[in-house]
């Protein structure tokens, strides 16, 4: 992959690269990426983009008291979604 920098972030990866910190200008784009990857996945998992009625909602069943299901919960709906007479 080739990849094209603005000069003004060409310099600081050139300046980042002179300091030592970083073995090559890959190393320091791997790791702004990186960042950047974490914070994107940080912020789909913190509800940044979960609309506010919808977080409201997740949020008040998280709090919510919370019981064990019956071990064949899953079973008994299958049963019950069933159409009768369907195996």
């Amino acid at each position: 992959m080739k990849l094209s920098l603005p000069k003004d972030l060409e310099e600081f990866v050139q300046k980042e690269v002179a300091t030592g910190e970083y073995s090559d200008v890959t190393a320091v784009v791997v790791e702004a990426l990186r960042e950047f990857q974490s914070k994107t996945e940080n912020s789909v998992m913190e509800g940044e983009n979960c609309p506010p009625d919808l977080k409201a909602l997740l949020l008040e069943a998280v709090k919510g008291p919370h019981y064990p299901l019956p071990t064949d919960y899953f079973d008994q709906l299958r049963r019950r979604l069933r159409p009768s007479g369907a195996r």
